[in-house]
């Protein structure tokens, strides 16, 4: 008397949807998948490229911060280090 009515909804009987994988399907999703993973790397390839390095020796400068640290009993006392530089391109955004 508890049992469910013996139709093909409630014993889950329904026939379920399959795709269907032809060549053509396979192959267009595999060259799609390929030109969108190829564009993302170009464009990342053709931002980078635009990147400017700028590098700064302030070694000499702070040599007075550096020994303070050499000695760890001063490490709560204020060592300020600060170098001025000019750019010489202009930034582009």
């Amino acid at each position: 008397s508890r049992c469910p009515d013996n139709s093909a909804f409630k014993q889950q009987k329904l026939p379920a949807w399959k795709p269907q994988l032809t060549t053509a399907a396979v192959l267009s999703s595999f060259f799609l998948t390929g030109a969108f993973c190829l564009s993302v790397g170009v464009c990342l390839i053709v931002s980078t490229n635009s990147v400017r390095e700028i590098q700064i020796d302030y070694s000499d400068k702070c040599s007075d911060c550096s020994k303070l640290r050499e000695n760890s009993s001063n490490w709560n006392k204020e060592c300020h280090c600060s170098v001025n530089f000019m750019i010489k391109e202009n930034i582009l955004v």
